[in-house]
């Protein structure tokens, strides 16, 4: 069925004002433009909606019942371009986020911060979860995108990366350890492994095998501030993203060491094919860019940062 907004439109006005020439001022049309547009939506509906004569414009029964349902449509039609127009200018609007815990810790907080001082009409739910998860929460369409680590086979999914978090490697007591001095202490050590299900075990893995040190965990744990808290107690070493070592080693009781061994890893964006972003989430995904340009996921607070040890 072929009905315009113009038609309703039409429609509602002489229904109101019982009167074609009236209507036509009101919605700038000639009469007889108008007449057709009426037309037009009494074809389409298969009714008589009006009753003309000589002196006045009368309703027919189906007219009655149809200007109702007309002025509904016409409100649910100016309700569907306000709320766009607002979302274009963002004043509001909704997102549905998912991020990974480190991205969780550093930088979301920051981007919330400043994109809800810049937009506070917009509403946005959070949803943190591992790599695993979180392809599945896009694939179902249960978030509009995600921030989240690169994946091998994306299959319907898109990824676009927008920065770079490195590993470190935490451990406590050997600060003043470098090189060989360093990996000699770590054999000592156990291994605190996240969870396969994470991004960070695969490269975490790939790492101590380039510095000769792969073995099989003492602690397989979920979440990151589990891996931070076991390193902290002096139970072994964990490799966890630069990006939060500031955060779990606010005690300073926990040596950060960079490492050349350790891959870069690249965060970014998620999406499900066709790619397509609100305007809200345009802005943020631009703030994002904005904040974390140059940034390479290293801790401001590791001294080493500039050189990284090596075992080679």
């Amino acid at each position: 069925m072929d009905i315009s907004f113009r038609q309703l439109q039409a429609f509602v006005l002489i229904a109101e004002q019982r009167s074609f020439s009236r209507a036509a001022e009101q919605i700038h049309l000639s009469q007889p433009a108008l007449s057709y547009s009426l037309r037009k939506l009494e074809d389409a509906l298969g009714l008589s909606l009006l009753a003309r004569n000589t002196r006045s414009v009368e309703l027919t029964d189906a007219g009655l019942r149809f200007l109702e349902q007309a002025r509904r449509l016409l409100r649910d039609m100016d309700n569907a371009v306000h709320d766009a127009r607002e979302q274009l200018h963002l004043e509001s609007g909704s997102l549905r986020i998912a991020v990974l815990p480190s991205v969780a810790i550093e930088p979301l907080p920051r981007v919330l911060q400043e994109y809800r001082r810049r937009y506070p009409g917009i509403d946005i739910s959070l949803c943190d979860g591992r790599a695993g998860e979180i392809r599945q929460w896009v694939s179902a369409a249960e978030v509009d995108f995600a921030i989240t680590s690169a994946a091998d086979d994306l299959g319907a999914l898109d990824f676009r990366p927008l920065y770079d978090d490195s590993l470190v490697l935490l451990v406590r007591g050997s600060a003043r350890l470098h090189g060989k001095a360093l990996l000699a202490a770590l054999r000592e050590q156990d291994y605190i492994a996240t969870t396969r299900d994470t991004s960070l075990r695969g490269m975490a893995d790939a790492t101590l095998q380039r510095m000769g040190l792969l073995r099989e965990p003492a602690w397989e744990v979920a979440y990151m501030s589990s891996a931070a808290a076991l390193a902290r107690s002096g139970l072994g070493y964990a490799l966890l993203p630069a990006s939060v070592a500031d955060t779990f080693n606010g005690d300073g009781s926990l040596a950060v060491h960079v490492l050349a061994e350790a891959p870069v890893r690249s965060i970014g964006l998620l999406q499900r094919k066709p790619c397509y972003l609100s305007p809200p989430a345009q802005a943020f995904v631009t703030l994002l860019q904005q904040l974390t340009r140059g940034a390479q996921g290293l801790s401001a607070g590791v001294d080493s940062r500039d050189n990284p040890t090596s075992f080679n």
